[in-house]
């Protein structure tokens, strides 16, 4: 047989190259030699060399074949190294890494001709199975991150469906899309945004750990740090694009959108359009990030920075569905209990970052059920996890001063963790008084055990961290912060409750009191920009205002005790409050207008020195009330009992246990839109002015949460 001629094999060759003349020389018009994988042309102007395809009806690169063929190649090995982790910890670790998939699967097949050995190996592990029951609680699980062992919904995906990545809330652009309108059906893509320069991405940096908002310890400042230096060097070209690149690229994006948030604007209330961008650009790698996640501790981290920014923004997606998860997920790998043998034997380091992840997801869990009236995710005594120690905590080598900051930062989060667990005892035993009877779950004794939460609250009051050693422009170095939080527990366990009907002057006057010092608390941190998550402290302030209205009109030793200035003074400094907040936060002028309404009518009486207008005032002012407030009881049989007195509603709209009302502020914070299409205008009282002011019940709540 002849061998093939050499113009034959080179015409070959040519073939299998691509026989067709590059793009870029068609265009010229010169000979292209074809040359693999850039032709001489191409090659010396440092273009790229593309040719035609035919299938694809586009431009392609020459070595396009040969791309595809690496990055399956690649894909087919993390594919195999996937498995195998999976396969591994499936089996609890009995696989060495050396075994191959199949030979690890086939470790726990028996045959039927197996040896008395191996029923002695068997009977071994049904004993260490009997053992291993006695601490299910803390063991974690080893199933693969999918919802049902063969359901195919992984957790990326649900992570996804949480998060509304799909249009932007047109209240941050008014001018843009007209005044008042907004169409559902036209969502508005929320633009990508490119890394800014490394110095601005320093001060944001510094923006997120030590500005106006007590970030929980999600991600230390040393893993920034490094996600930081990675993000640049791969848009630099400096390190390839790979797997643990998208996650650093996904963090720093996260951490910027979260900086910006804080970070004032030109208008003083953040740069929500820049923090958008950056949290557009976050969103091309979450389903990466997630599925070829390396740890369940990352995985936990990005679903937490997911809730965090969403806790900021919560029109951006379900703050409730991502706390969920993060839960569930700190449930799955054992985060809630730790065993004496992890805290002697597991790495101290490791050990603290588990404590900080697990602390984090409890305060947004009882965050979210508090301020929405919703069962909490776990109970407290299903957990048992120490606080985390704040000697521990990554530190800067060169920067003693950074360092004690960092460690007045962790022992203000321990803090704020400790009065997270007394709310939840608060909110625990309220709801325990409206249970059944039943041996299993006896009522508590409610004076002993209001005898025993008091010294408690103010020993914690009494212990807050010294605020002359925290960073200047922290939120832990503002007095008013911490007197916030400090009067809203003591409203959360004195305020109006159904099931406690006799309260005692001690209690009222506690309430009006820890009421009054709120609002100026709030009142104090809206105008110094240092109100953090605002859908809280809307949920706060208003609640507070009416518990000033509500002990007015109610009790005469409250009158009799504070002058009728003192006391318009406070109305109005609610009602001014939640007409500022209102400007940055759509969802808070429904709240605005029923108060304005509530105050006037106040104001009115205390004013008013005829025993004739006064008594007709108080009608009007009752009838005012049952209809400002009957939409927002909650829809659940024999919870309250239903009265004609107004005051008696704004009691059960005051109560601990009031659902519906948490429900119309969740609706309110992820749709801020609604009060652009026509909400908000108070008109007659008696025409139902709640529905016209964007309130909602239970059951029509939009199902966003």
């Amino acid at each position: 047989m002849q061998s093939p001629s050499p113009s034959a094999t080179r015409r070959g060759q040519r073939l299998a190259r691509g026989g067709a003349a590059c793009q870029r020389c068609r265009r010229r018009k010169q000979k292209c030699d074809l040359k693999y994988p850039s032709c001489s042309n191409c090659e010396g102007a440092h273009a790229p060399c593309l040719t035609y395809d035919s299938g694809k009806q586009a431009e392609v690169p020459r070595d396009y074949v040969s791309h595809l063929e690496s990055q399956i190649k690649n894909l087919t090995r993390e594919l195999q190294e996937l498995r195998t982790q999976s396969v591994l910890s499936f089996n609890g670790g009995n696989a060495t890494p050396n075994e191959t998939p199949s030979s690890a699967l086939s470790l726990d097949v028996q045959t039927p001709t197996a040896n008395s050995s191996t029923g002695n190996k068997g009977s071994t592990q049904f004993e260490d199975l009997v053992t291993s029951v006695r601490t299910v609680v803390a063991e974690p699980s080893r199933q693969p991150r999918f919802l049902g062992q063969s359901g195919g919904i992984t957790l990326a995906k649900l992570v996804m469906a949480a998060i509304r990545v799909d249009a932007l809330p047109s209240p941050l652009f008014p001018e843009e899309h007209g005044p008042k309108t907004f169409d559902v059906t036209t969502p508005i893509p929320a633009a990508a945004a490119s890394l800014p320069p490394r110095h601005a991405a320093n001060h944001l940096v510094d923006v997120y750990f030590q500005y106006r908002t007590p970030h929980l310890p999600i991600i230390s400042r040393s893993q920034v740090d490094d996600a930081l230096e990675s993000a640049y060097s791969t848009t630099s070209g400096l390190q390839p694009p790979d797997r643990n690149a998208e996650k650093n690229m996904f963090t720093t994006y996260m951490i910027l959108a979260i900086a910006l948030c804080d970070l004032p604007g030109p208008s003083g209330n953040g740069r929500p359009s820049q923090s958008e961008g950056c949290f557009g650009s976050a969103v091309n790698w979450i389903e990466k990030v997630i599925t070829y996640s390396k740890s369940d501790i990352d995985t936990l981290r990005t679903v937490l920075l997911l809730t965090q920014f969403v806790a900021l923004c919560p029109s951006r997606g379900s703050l409730w569905h991502l706390t969920g998860t993060a839960l569930r997920l700190c449930i799955d790998i054992g985060l809630h209990w730790e065993s004496d043998e992890q805290a002697l034997g597991m790495d101290s380091n490791l050990l603290n970052e588990r404590r900080r992840l697990w602390y984090s997801t409890y305060q947004f869990d009882r965050l979210l059920c508090i301020t929405l009236g919703r069962p909490f995710g776990i109970i407290d005594e299903s957990a048992r996890v120490p606080l985390p120690n704040p000697w521990i905590a990554p530190l800067v080598p060169i920067d003693p001063e950074a360092n004690n900051f960092d460690i007045h930062s962790q022992r203000a989060h321990n803090h704020l963790f400790d009065l997270s667990k007394l709310e939840s005892e608060i909110k625990h035993v309220h709801h325990s008084l409206c249970w059944a009877t039943k041996k299993a779950y006896p009522k508590p004794n409610y004076n002993t055990w209001i005898l025993d939460i008091q010294p408690r609250l103010q020993e914690w009051y009494a212990t807050i961290p010294e605020l002359s050693r925290a960073h200047p422009s922290s939120i832990f170095a503002n007095q008013d912060y911490w007197d916030a939080i400090y009067n809203n527990a003591l409203l959360l366990l004195y305020r109006p409750k159904s099931t406690v009907l006799a309260v005692s002057n001690e209690a009222i006057s506690i309430s009006f009191d820890a009421s009054c010092k709120l609002i100026a608390n709030i009142k104090a941190l809206q105008r110094e920009g240092k109100v953090d998550i605002m859908w809280k402290y809307v949920h706060h302030l208003f609640m507070a205002g009416l518990g000033v209205i509500y002990s007015i009109w109610q009790f005469k030793e409250i009158r009799d005790r504070n002058p009728v200035r003192s006391s318009i003074s406070t109305l109005q400094s609610c009602a001014t409050t939640l007409s500022a907040m209102s400007e940055t936060f759509p969802g808070a002028s429904s709240c605005r207008n029923v108060f304005e309404t509530l105050s006037s009518a106040t104001i009115d009486w205390l004013l008013t020195n005829d025993a004739d207008e006064v008594r007709q005032n108080r009608v009007d002012f009752e009838k005012q009330v049952q209809d400002l407030l009957q939409h927002l009881q909650p829809a659940r049989d024999g919870m309250f009992a239903q009265n004609d007195v107004g005051t008696d509603n704004m009691s059960s709209m005051l109560s601990v246990d009031n659902f519906a009302f948490g429900e119309m502020l969740n609706s309110a914070a992820q749709w801020p839109f609604l009060d652009y299409m026509g909400f908000g205008d108070l008109g007659d009282v008696g025409s139902d002015p709640m529905q016209m002011a964007g309130f909602v019940t239970g059951h029509e709540n939009l199902g966003m949460t």
